[in-house]
């Protein structure tokens, strides 16, 4: 092989870059100045002529893979990737990227108005908006058109102060942006000369401009005046609220809108407008065709130039509402006759704001009769005059004016929207003044007295009291077709309470929701040609959410009209010795609640389930005969349950120990000393017992010694097993059972408790007597009903408190002792299903102890009123008295010894019993 050399390459500085060396291996010769581009211009390089098959093969894929990525990298070359310069990239104005933008921007002002002005590119908002900042000398801001979100069509910088230096730095951003037509700049700072350039960038195609609390002067307000009258205008909303326009722009103004096609709200509120204008407004009021909503708040305008104005309005279909609030309309005392006749002759406006212009009281009479013939103003404002505006939208005089300098600060009207603040309720006691259908949200609701569902009561008059009108009665009207009474009405929202009064007596609805009050309190409402003292214990009670707005669209959403009278009820006169008395319309109808044979059936299966026979009764069709033969004589069986239990209760729980039982069986004489011995009853006793004790361990309602409801079946069951079938193998326990309770039966019949209701108690003289002296059942009970009540539970009274409302009335003698208390306590008492996991057996509430008390005036026996010097009254004697004569002395006994003298000062003692009263009109 021969060693070739190749030539030595040198760079520009004439040093030696490289020297190669390359042994000869019979190559071609080839030129690599050639085949490298970098080597170009050099000589031919010889190369070894012969050729290497095997060489070949080995360089060939080595030289594939060479080509591909020479292509690439001339590809790459070849491609343009110089970076766009950065105002021709696309800039968010909404989102986090825009604040990033803006950030990047602000950090490389200077490199990017070089490239502007090199490359002739267009400034970016964020470029103009820190470049005006810095000439100016002032800290950059977003000025709301680089906002985090919101609409692109929309400015809204209001309340930053930001004066007229910024206004020009946005002045500056606006020229580039694309068109927003909403225009927001209240509270700014802004005077004449931000004002006149700010104004002619936007007055074109704004749809929107709210420029209140401004001072925007003639030049601010030039390019408003030239854009007004053009048929391209675009403003439907004007807003120049507290800018110090005075009487000679607002005449320009006016002036301008004449003609203008498209303004929909005008507010020129404070701006020292005086009766000079009112010319100009009247013109304005009449030429004008698409004004809805005229704002004239807090200006001087007098009684005379309102006079004009009205009259324009009088006549005005279009203009739907009006804020005429503090002015000086009642000054001159001539403008009433006017606002008279605007009220009733215009039937357009839905929102009228009269608040604080100074009316006499006689304009305000007049204000309010004419209202009274108006039903399309859903809203009335009249505060800081004479009068209020209630829950139907009549203006009641009130001869105290409220404080002038506190109504300033109230809620101003917005067009036919709610007021973002909820309504916030009066006390229960007081009726809501200054309302607002429109600005409070007030809603459409129906109120239903539905007979048999929400109550017994069918006949009139109803009356249903609101706790917002301050509980004053409403009165229903006439029944429908089908016997309901209803009303509609218009409620504020949130929760609201009422209830109702059928026959001077409070009810509520058992159809709605029931507030169990604890602390309850009364109220004197004026029914008819009567005053009744009502005591709230209950009330129904709805929550209502806001829901769609009074008026939407112009259109109202409901169809109760305001000032809309509610019926009156005029009381017929009518024979008191005609009267029909029926228990629907008694005392106990709304809430006493008789036993249904649902209701036994549902206790006698839960009695059913919690007894131990089927543990020794073991055939299953035995179990169904003894439970059907049970069932048969539940009721009577559950009625002597109650009087034993009596005798001696476990505490507070009324449960039969083994002296009472032993009575019991000794009284249906069981006992024959053959085939059932008392120690036998015992036995049976202590089993009864004993069965459920492991079940039942450490429930208190189920006393470990005692047999309580359900175990009264168990034990005659376990009986009838010793008595019959013990000595006579041939008498099953089915048999067994049935002739128990045969036995039974005649001294069991005796203890109906019902039957002394209806014979004695659920009769008209008792319901007069309790009606009557109902002010002292619930002053009793108020004061009683406390001692075992938790926080956050309605109120009850338990047995002890009714031991010492006895006590300290002395009622304790040799004729009525506490067992009689006990009796009274326990058969008052309403009928449970579930003894066993319920405290409400012991838990007596109002219905119920209204009839403790009859029952224990009952048992006491007073003399009845005016006659104890009639004769010798024995015990005996006394015992034979009608219950209501007993009833009504008891009650004057209870407010004599119970009552404090502060309530029953105006209490005067009667000496005749009202059942021996002699009437001398017949009729009532």
């Amino acid at each position: 092989m021969q060693d070739i050399k190749v030539t030595t390459l040198e760079n520009n500085n004439g040093k030696e870059l490289c020297k190669y060396s390359i042994r000869s291996m019979a190559l071609p010769k080839i030129s690599i100045a050639k085949q490298l581009p970098y080597l170009s211009g050099l000589d031919d390089v010889s190369m070894p002529k012969r050729y290497n098959r095997q060489y070949y093969k080995i360089q060939q894929p080595t030289k594939e893979k060479d080509l591909i990525n020479d292509k690439e990298v001339f590809g790459s070359l070849t491609q343009n990737n110089e970076e766009l310069y950065e105002d021709r990239k696309p800039k968010e104005l909404i989102g986090q990227d825009a604040y990033k933008s803006y950030y990047h921007t602000f950090k490389n002002i200077k490199r990017i108005l070089e490239q502007n002005q090199y490359e002739n590119i267009q400034n970016s908002v964020q470029t103009n908006l820190i470049q005006r900042s810095e000439k100016l000398r002032i800290l950059p801001c977003k000025m709301g058109l680089i906002k985090l979100k919101g609409d692109r069509n929309s400015l809204s910088i209001q309340n930053q102060k930001f004066g007229d230096k910024y206004v020009e730095v946005l002045s500056e951003g606006l020229r580039t942006l694309p068109a927003i037509q909403d225009f927001n700049f209240n509270h700014n700072r802004i005077k004449e000369y931000g004002a006149s350039q700010l104004m002619p960038l936007i007055s074109k195609q704004a749809r929107r401009i709210e420029f209140q609390t401004n001072l925007i002067g003639e030049k601010g307000l030039d390019s408003i005046l030239k854009i007004l009258p053009l048929q391209q205008c675009k403003i439907q909303i004007l807003n120049l609220e507290d800018n110090n326009l005075g009487d000679q722009l607002i005449i320009e103004l006016c002036k301008a809108m004449n003609k203008n096609l498209s303004v929909e709200t005008l507010n020129i509120s404070k701006n020292k407008i005086t009766n000079n204008v009112h010319q100009s407004l009247k013109q304005l009021i009449e030429s004008n065709d698409t004004l809805l909503e005229l704002y004239l708040r807090w200006n001087s305008i007098k009684g005379s130039g309102g006079v004009e104005i009205f009259k324009a309005l009088q006549t005005n279909k279009n203009i739907k509402v009006l804020d005429f609030s503090y002015n000086l309309l009642g000054c001159g005392n001539v403008i009433a006759p006017t606002l008279k006749d605007f009220i009733i002759e215009n039937k357009v406006i839905q929102h009228l704001d009269l608040s604080a212009n100074s009316f006499t009281q006689s304009d305000c009479a007049i204000i309010s009769d004419a209202l009274k013939q108006n039903h399309t103003i859903y809203g009335f404002h009249f505060r800081g005059n004479f009068g209020f505006v209630d829950s139907k939208g009549f203006l009641i005089i009130d001869s105290s004016m409220k404080n002038f300098n506190s109504t300033h600060i109230e809620q101003r009207i917005r067009g036919v929207m709610p007021h973002p603040k909820p309504y916030d309720h009066a006390s229960r006691f007081e009726k809501v003044k200054d309302v607002c259908w429109i600005c409070d949200c007030w809603q459409m609701a129906t109120f239903e007295w539905i007979p048999n569902k929400s109550g017994a009561c069918s006949d009139e008059p109803i009356f249903i009291h609101f706790d917002y009108e301050g509980y004053e009665p409403i009165f229903l009207g006439k029944p429908d077709e089908q016997g309901h009474f209803s009303t509609h009405r218009m409620i504020p929202t949130g929760e609201i309470e009422y209830f109702y009064t059928a026959n001077a007596i409070q009810i509520a609805s058992q159809s709605v929701p029931i507030k169990q009050h604890i602390e309850k309190f009364r109220t004197k409402v004026n029914i008819a040609d009567q005053v009744v003292n009502v005591l709230i214990d209950e009330t129904n009670f709805e929550l209502y959410p806001k829901s769609k707005p009074v008026i939407e669209d112009w259109y109202p959403n409901y169809d109760v009209l305001p000032r809309t009278q509610d019926p009156i009820y005029i009381p017929a006169k009518r024979k008191k010795q005609k009267r029909i008395w029926t228990y629907p319309i008694s005392i106990w109808a709304p809430k006493y609640k008789f036993d249904t044979e649902e209701l036994l059936r549902k206790c006698f299966e839960r009695d059913w389930s919690c007894c131990k026979i089927s543990k020794f009764v073991k055939k299953q069709e035995e179990q169904d005969q003894v439970k059907e033969l049970l069932w048969q004589a539940y009721k009577p069986m559950r009625e002597t349950y109650r009087f034993y239990a009596c005798v001696n209760p476990t505490g507070d729980v009324f449960s039969m120990s083994v002296n009472p039982t032993s009575d019991f069986v000794n009284q249906c004489q069981l006992i024959d000393q053959k085939q059932l011995k008392l120690a036998d009853v015992d036995l049976k006793f202590i089993a009864t017992c004993s069965a459920s004790s492991i079940d039942y361990k450490g429930n208190y309602r189920n006393p470990e010694r005692s047999l309580v409801r359900y175990q009264m079946m168990e034990f005659l069951v376990r009986v009838s097993d010793d008595k019959y079938m013990r000595f006579n193998p041939q008498i099953n326990i089915v048999q067994a059972t049935k002739m128990i309770l045969d036995q039974c039966m005649p001294h069991m019949s005796q203890f109906d408790s019902h039957k002394w209701r209806a014979e004695r108690y659920f009769i008209e003289q008792c319901d007069d007597v309790c009606k009557k002296y109902k002010w002292v059942i619930d002053y009793v009970y108020m004061r009683n009903s406390s001692k075992k009540v938790k926080p956050g539970q309605p109120p009850f009274m338990c047995l002890d408190e009714l031991k010492d409302i006895c006590n300290k009335a002395n009622l304790y003698d040799e004729n009525f002792v506490e067992r009689d208390v006990n009796l009274a306590f326990n058969l008052s008492t309403l009928t449970q299903i579930d003894e066993l996991e319920s405290d409400r057996l012991f838990q007596m509430q109002w219905i119920e102890f209204m009839e403790a008390i009859a029952r224990i005036a009952e048992k006491y026996s007073p003399i009845a009123i005016g006659k104890k010097e009639e004769k010798e009254w024995t015990y005996e004697l006394r015992q034979q008295q009608p219950l209501f004569y007993k009833l009504e002395a008891f009650m004057v006994h209870l407010i004599i010894n119970l009552v404090d003298e502060e309530t029953k000062k105006n209490w005067k003692q009667p000496t005749i019993s009202m059942f021996d009263e002699i009437e001398e009109d017949e009729y009532y």
